[in-house]
């Protein structure tokens, strides 16, 4: 029963009180007065007793199923109504006695039988076990070692007098009501032995109530079978005080805090291991007593009970032990989950900040989870997505139409090759049709403990606005780079004349402002042209006139082109060209290319040392090496060198005068050729770029005679 508010918690206390003290003047009544009262006067307090008694558990419990739910609310009502019929049962027993006589009427057997069977089923609906078949199992086994153990008590006390009495028994009072008294007292300690959780000492008092009770009515039925029995003497006492324990424990209160101390219903503790043995114990003290043979005083009595009370302290020490270690492993399983809640509070936390698309797939592509952000992206409701095919749901088709293939997508080299994609772009649908430009980094979910992949996790990013204002960024280059274009070719038209003499000589400060000036604006008028360049490749627009072109041709004109700044510099071009092959090309971008590398390699060369080229044949394509002895470059700046408008020291561009646009527009070129360009490199000794195109095919040679000389 919850613990209620102070004023039903003062008022249970107060009932409870007052049971105690009515059956400690029972008592005190039994002890003192009984003897020196008539026999009639002594039925009549015993009646009373029971009576009250009665209808105090029948209340108590009925008010319990009242304030409890589910099984617990069937079960006392079962023995609220066990209660009521036992009283009808003992009224209509009193009414219907004829007068002298002693034992219960035929109804009274009648209702005390059904009384019984109600409380059976009750007892039987507070141990129900639904949980696991070894619950079942061990709840058998405690029937069977319980109910033999009160069966060998109950044989040696009730069974063998009941059996050698002469008088005449009825059916119900002799045999049907002492076996139900056996299997009420199994089923009671059956309870007993797997009370467990917040009604422990409630359903412990309803056990000891039905166990005293049961004990009392094998001693009536002896009493009756012999001949001895005297209703209002002191065996009414058993009967009185298991209603009382009944009554009590219908009023126990029901703590919250006994909630947190529960131990589970399977697992044996040593309190059930002492009341099975105890059980056992009692039954095999009476059995010796029964036996004669020298008793209790013999030595197979003295042997018995060591056997017995060995395995008993055994097994309570084993129990000890088990219910230790796993108090322990609950403790820290209860550990690790608070650990792992706050772990999955945390990542959901941080899931949900996040302004990126998370989402995690399965090893068949199907999405296990997505985060808000990722959500709202795609147009969806988180749970709309789970169990979905991330491909099919919301990966875009191509230009044409056509859907990517599935087994090419980033989702399955993570799920099936463990490979991890960076920097992807690809293109989403949101739930509305529209497709929108995304940023991908997609990793597989390997299992630390098995090293097996168990799915995948993609981040995305929609990148439409970096796209729109790279579009924007480009289209104000071209624009001003063309405009520019124009001004700049008469001023730089304009300084030549100047610096050539057409206006005649000019003094040489003039003169001097001048050569100054035509630099500049010929460095200006380089680096719109690579702006332009560059813009035309990104938006692929380059046009490429291409043809098969002998490789040391192309190396001899880069290395021409490239003698002046190598001079200036103090650094020597050496080719080593031994590779007769050509290759398809267009001839002035690729010495555009070859000079970009070239230059380089002269800028960032020591003074006296040496740039060489080479270019060799390596599994049918032509590889270009630009080699030179400079101070290298790191290698966590080997990947981003290509990119614009970088270079290794910012202060290279102030100190060399690069744009930092010559690797781009040189990667660019290569790329529209289908050819690719890298470069190796190790600081303090000097790098090396590689740049490989695809070879021409070799002419056939000419045969026939037009072949010969006339």
């Amino acid at each position: 029963m919850p613990s209620g508010p102070p004023a039903a918690r003062r008022q249970r206390l107060f009932l409870v009180v007052a049971a105690v003290v009515a059956a400690a003047l029972f008592v005190l009544f039994w002890a003192l007065l009984a003897s020196s009262l008539p026999a009639t006067t002594r039925a009549d307090v015993s009646a009373l007793g029971l009576l009250v008694a009665g209808l105090l558990a029948t209340a108590s419990t009925a008010n319990r199923a009242r304030w409890s739910s589910g099984g617990r609310r069937r079960a006392w009502r079962l023995l609220s109504l066990a209660g009521l019929t036992a009283l009808s049962g003992n009224v209509a027993s009193a009414l219907l006695r004829a007068p002298g006589s002693e034992g219960t009427a035929p109804v009274g057997d009648v209702a005390i039988a059904v009384a019984l069977l109600l409380s059976i089923a009750s007892l039987a609906t507070f141990t129900q076990v639904t949980r696991s078949r070894v619950d079942l199992a061990v709840m058998a086994l405690d029937g069977l070692i319980l109910g033999a153990a009160v069966l060998m008590i109950a044989a040696s006390l009730v069974y063998d007098q009941l059996l050698d009495s002469g008088n005449n028994v009825s059916l119900l009072a002799g045999a049907v009501i002492p076996i139900l008294d056996v299997v009420l007292a199994t089923v009671a300690l059956i309870l007993l032995r797997r009370t467990r959780g917040p009604d422990r000492v409630a359903l412990g008092l309803v056990a000891a109530g039905f166990i005293v009770y049961t004990m009392t009515d094998l001693g009536y039925a002896v009493r009756v079978a012999a001949g001895t029995f005297e209703f209002g003497s002191l065996l009414d006492l058993g009967w009185i005080s298991g209603y009382l324990l009944l009554a009590l424990a219908a009023w126990w209160p029901t703590r919250v805090s006994d909630v947190t101390r529960e131990d589970g219903v399977a697992g044996a503790e040593d309190w059930d291991t002492a009341v099975v043995f105890g059980v056992l114990l009692v039954a095999t003290m009476v059995e010796v007593m029964g036996n004669g043979a020298g008793g209790l005083l013999s030595i197979e009595a003295f042997l018995w009970f060591l056997l017995i009370g060995g395995a008993g302290v055994r097994q309570g020490l084993i129990a000890r032990d088990n219910r230790d270690l796993r108090r322990n492993l609950e403790e820290q399983v209860r550990e690790r989950t608070a650990d792992l809640g706050q772990m999955a509070r945390e990542t959901e936390v941080l899931l949900s900040s996040v302004a990126d698309g998370i989402y995690g797939v399965d090893l068949d592509g199907r999405v296990t989870f997505v985060n808000p952000s990722g959500a709202q992206m795609l147009g969806y409701a988180v749970d709309d997505l789970a169990g979905q095919l991330a491909h099919d749901v919301f990966h875009a088709p191509d230009e044409d139409g056509h859907p990517y293939p599935a087994q090419d997508c980033y989702i399955a080299d993570a799920v099936l090759l463990r490979r991890v994609s960076n920097g992807e772009e690809d293109r989403y649908v949101r739930a509305d049709g529209a497709v929108f430009p995304v940023e991908i980094t997609a990793s597989p979910l390997v299992d630390d403990d098995t090293g097996e992949v168990r799915g995948g996790v993609v981040v995305f990013r929609d990148i439409t606005s970096r796209q729109e204002v790279e579009r924007v960024k480009n289209e104000f280059l071209s624009v001003v780079s063309h405009e520019l274009r124009t001004p700049l070719t008469s001023i730089r038209g304009s300084l030549g004349l100047l610096s050539g003499g057409v206006m005649g000589d000019l003094p040489e400060q003039a003169a001097s402002m001048v050569d100054r000036a035509l630099m500049s604006s010929e460095r200006l008028t380089r680096m719109i042209n690579d702006i332009l360049d560059l813009e035309r490749i990104e938006s692929g627009t380059l046009a490429l006139e291409v043809q098969p072109h002998d490789v040391g041709d192309l190396l001899a004109i880069a290395d021409r082109e490239m003698e002046g700044l190598a001079t200036s510099r103090d650094v020597r071009l050496v080719r080593h060209v031994d590779c007769p092959a050509r290759v398809l090309a267009d001839h002035d971008r690729i010495v555009q290319a070859l000079t970009n590398l070239i230059g380089n390699a002269v800028k960032f060369s020591p003074p006296g040392s040496v740039v060489e080229l080479d270019a060799r044949l390596v599994d049918g394509d032509v590889e270009i090496q630009v080699r030179d002895r400079g101070r290298g470059i790191p290698d966590d700046r080997l990947d981003t060198i290509f990119d614009r408008f970088v270079q290794v020291d910012s202060s290279d561009m102030r100190r060399e005068g690069g744009s930092g646009l010559g690797l781009a527009i040189c990667r660019g070129i290569v790329e529209r050729h289908g050819g690719r360009v890298w470069l190796e490199s190790e600081v303090g000794v000097g790098t090396t770029a590689h740049l490989c195109l695809r070879s021409a095919p070799e002419l056939a040679p000419l045969t026939g005679p037009s072949a010969t000389s006339p």
